[in-house]
């Protein structure tokens, strides 16, 4: 594995990104909008007292913050279910962008001087991905630290803290990167095999449907959080996976095949 290549490709990736404004309000805009969601239920309560009549309905909910007030509480629960939502950005998001990078460089013809040159697939793909991964990584953290101190800002104080739990900051540091990573990784290893980015996208959506499987779990579980240990699970799972994409990809991404392959 040769360093130099590797950021010769994440440098170029980098330029072509910034010079796509759209692109890069594409990775910004679904985190808002997964943050914005429970921001507002949060907020609706926060003007709204809490109707004693349904008090026994949310009972389960607000027990598993025994030290705070049921209004807090409420919103305390409502802030922590929504963030299983904040590992479908890196899942999600970064497919766009991973996909434009071989597609639309197939259609440029910008990719041939690429694969021209002695770089070896895995160098090719570890420059891809992490250019591709890391504007949703940085989009994700961003949105992570608005949804804290907004919450915090509505409420009480005490909700960032919830929001800046050990579990989360543990998440966001390593489980967030290694999902981006597998994303964008599964994406270009699509791309290289159709010439329509909308097909690569689609086939993509398939590909991250178990994310989102556990996002949704973790909505209608009834638990506020993840615990540490599932944290620690998923970490090494997804390292798995990335290791597997890393060598089916560099099976499968032929550079006659892709050059082949212009639409």
């Amino acid at each position: 594995m040769r360093p130099g290549f590797i950021w010769a490709v994440l440098t170029k990736e980098a330029r072509d990104l910034l010079a796509n404004r759209l692109l890069l309000g594409a990775v910004v805009f679904p985190a808002l909008i997964f943050a914005a969601i429970p921001t507002g239920i949060v907020a609706f309560i926060e003007v709204n007292e809490l109707d004693p009549g349904q008090m026994g309905q949310i009972e389960q909910y607000i027990s598993q913050f025994p030290d705070l007030d049921p209004k807090l509480a409420a919103q305390g629960f409502i802030v922590l279910n929504f963030m299983a939502y904040f590992l479908l950005i890196p899942a999600m998001v970064p497919m766009a962008i991973a996909t434009q990078s071989v597609i639309g460089e197939k259609t440029a013809r910008s990719l041939e001087p690429q694969l021209a040159t002695p770089m070896e697939v895995s160098e090719l793909l570890i420059g891809k991905a992490i250019a591709s991964a890391t504007p949703a990584v940085l989009a994700t953290w961003g949105v992570f630290l608005l949804y804290g101190f907004v919450n915090g800002a509505i409420a009480e104080p005490v909700l960032t803290e919830l929001i800046f739990n050990d579990v989360w900051r543990v998440a966001m540091i390593s489980l967030v990167p290694l999902i981006c990573l597998l994303s964008v990784l599964l994406g270009i290893i699509v791309s290289s095999r159709v010439t329509d980015a909308r097909t690569a996208q689609q086939i993509g959506g398939f590909i991250v449907i178990p994310v989102i499987g556990v996002a949704v779990a973790g909505f209608f579980s009834g638990q506020a959080s993840f615990s540490m240990q599932q944290v620690l699970i998923g970490n090494l799972i997804v390292a798995v996976l990335i290791g597997l994409a890393l060598v089916i990809g560099n099976w499968i991404f032929d550079r006659e095949a892709i050059l082949t392959r212009l639409g």
